[in-house]
């Protein structure tokens, strides 16, 4: 995971993965730990993802996450996943959330962020790694799905490592073409930024 790379042209594409792939969890490092969501994680969750570049301002975030607790406090809740390091600082998080991509909702992979000073520790991948496996226990269908963009192109390829595709059909205001060239002009970037998806 890694800071989005605001010099790149934004495309926004989908990955999904077709049916289960992800055996198990991957374990976080030592240092590092899940904990369960609390109201005290309200303002850290939000300038996690406002430093993560996933909301144009803080109220932003804070307008969002107050939407998921009152839509269902309960579900996000069991949905969504706190990583602290050893000071109980909140470094990382990600979710599952229902997504309106497709004409009917479905679950997707939501809001992975981590902090700068954690990156590059295996958390974003551990956190999927999880996100996966517990998708696997939710009565739900596959693909699961993620929707990620251009500017992830680091994300894009843990995403692929762990065995999410491109997404090349048509969705919600996007035809199967526009599909296809989102994803020929993310490759090229996947490519001269010299990874391999």
């Amino acid at each position: 995971m890694s800071v989005l790379d605001r010099d790149i042209p934004y495309r926004n594409v989908l990955m999904v993965i077709p049916k289960r792939r992800v055996e198990k969890e991957i374990p976080l490092k030592k240092g590092y730990s899940y904990i369960p969501y609390e109201d005290a994680l309200f303002e850290p969750w939000c300038q996690l993802q406002y430093a993560c570049n996933l909301f144009d301002s803080l109220e932003e975030a804070k307008r969002c996450l107050s939407r998921f607790l009152e839509k269902d406090r309960a579900f996000f809740e069991d949905n969504f996943l706190f990583v602290v390091d050893e000071e109980r600082t909140l470094v990382a998080s990600a979710g599952l959330w229902p997504g309106h991509h497709f004409e009917e909702e479905r679950l997707r992979v939501h809001y992975v962020a981590v902090l700068e000073q954690a990156q590059h520790q295996g958390i974003a991948r551990a956190m999927l790694s999880k996100l996966c496996v517990h998708y696997d226990s939710i009565p739900s269908r596959y693909p699961l799905y993620l929707a990620t963009q251009s500017q992830s192109y680091a994300a894009i390829f843990m995403y692929s490592r762990l065995g999410f595709t491109p997404y090349l059909g048509a969705y919600k205001e996007h035809t199967k073409e526009e599909s296809e060239a989102d994803w020929e002009f993310v490759t090229e970037i996947l490519k001269e930024k010299s990874y391999s998806a």
